[in-house]
Parts: structure tokens; C-alpha cells; sequence
């Protein structure tokens, strides 16, 4: 096998897996909006399970991450501000700047979904070895730091 045949052959392993992982979010994801389907639309929900990790954030990296519309956009943050999930506040860097940040209550909703998450993930690495483990982490590692 020639070099460009193994690197192509290594970078479909890598978007399989890539495609794989993507799967397997959105099947928990899609699971666990049922837990929550009385207190929140799934769009709703989806953005919100998108949006946690850039919060407090302003209404233009929402649009951006969400792909929503700025009137979009802020029609999701206001219901789930109206909900009690999120917060709106003033920039105090910018004052032209409202930034948006995840409330007690929607902490405690997140919070809740990462520990199933958590779970759900570790149930698939529970059966490796230790090098196996080993691997998995540093090839995670370089992963992250190349997406980053």
C-alpha cells in the first residue's frame, strides 16, 4: 500500500469515526429530549445542548453555532429566559453588548444531562484494557488540539 493509499485509508477510518460519534450525540441527545419533551420544544433543546459550552456568550455566536437567524436567535434565548433557563445581562466590557449565560435552573437541567451523558459514554470504552484506554486518550488528545 503506497503512502497516499494509507494516509486516505487512515482518514476514512478518522471521518467514520468522526460520523460515528456524531450519531451516537444525536441518538442520546434525541433520547434524552424525551426526559425533558414537557418543558421544552426539541429545537429548543437542541440548541440549548449546542449553545452550553460557549456560554455567557452574545446573540452572535448563538446565531453562529445554531445556525438561527438573528430574529431566530433571539426568540430562542427569550423563551428560554422567560423559561428561567438562561440569562440576559449587560456587557460590562461593551454596553452596546448583552450577554447571554445559562441560569441556576438551567445548570441544574445541564448538569443533569452531562452526568447521563457521561454515563453513556463510558458505557462504550468500559470493556478496554488499560493501553487501550491509553491509545484512545492520546489520540483524543491530538485530536482536540487540532480542532481547537
Amino acid at each position: 500500500m503506497s503512502r497516499n493509499e494509507t494516509a486516505q485509508s487512515e482518514l476514512d477510518i478518522f471521518k467514520l469515526c468522526c460520523r460515528m460519534l456524531e450519531l451516537r450525540r444525536r441518538t442520546f441527545l434525541a433520547a434524552e429530549w424525551k426526559r425533558h419533551a414537557d418543558i421544552m420544544p426539541r429545537g429548543q433543546f437542541f440548541n440549548l445542548m449546542l449553545i452550553r459550552f460557549i456560554l455567557p456568550c452574545n446573540l452572535s455566536k448563538i446565531m453562529e453555532l445554531t445556525g438561527l437567524t438573528s430574529a431566530g436567535a433571539s426568540l430562542f434565548v427569550d423563551k428560554l429566559v422567560q423559561q428561567g433557563y438562561l440569562t440576559r445581562t449587560d456587557d460590562p466590557a461593551d454596553r452596546r453588548n448583552v450577554l447571554i449565560d445559562v441560569s441556576a435552573k438551567g445548570r441544574e437541567l445541564l448538569s443533569g444531562v452531562e452526568d447521563r451523558l457521561n454515563g453513556y459514554i463510558a458505557s462504550y470504552f468500559a470493556t478496554c484494557s488499560a493501553e487501550e484506554f491509553s491509545d484512545l486518550e492520546k489520540g483524543m488528545q491530538v485530536i482536540y488540539r487540532k480542532l481547537s
